[in-house]
């Protein structure tokens, strides 16, 4: 059975990995990141299907990755934790 969500579901959480976060998790929603790679592939001059494939192959690899999961829940705990400071102060 082919995966529905390969390659623009994985794509944009590809770029969502790499945008703000905060305590409810990543400030940046598919639709946007979607967005963002369509205005990339516009500029670059590639297919959006191509670099959609070549971003979702890239994800799929991170999520195979222990070390970059990691700094992931690394990177949401210090957005929750500076979340509840700010919040107390």
């Amino acid at each position: 059975m082919a995966d529905s969500r390969y390659p623009y579901t994985y794509a944009a959480d590809f770029i969502r990995t790499y945008s703000p976060i905060s305590s409810e998790g990543c400030v940046l929603s598919r639709s946007g990141a979607s967005q963002i790679r369509e205005a990339i592939a516009k500029a670059i001059g590639m297919d959006d299907e191509e670099l959609a494939a070549k971003l979702a192959d890239a994800q799929l690899a991170n999520e195979q990755d222990d070390e970059f999961l990691e700094r992931q829940t690394e990177q949401m705990l210090k957005a929750m934790r500076l979340t509840n400071t700010q919040k107390n102060n």
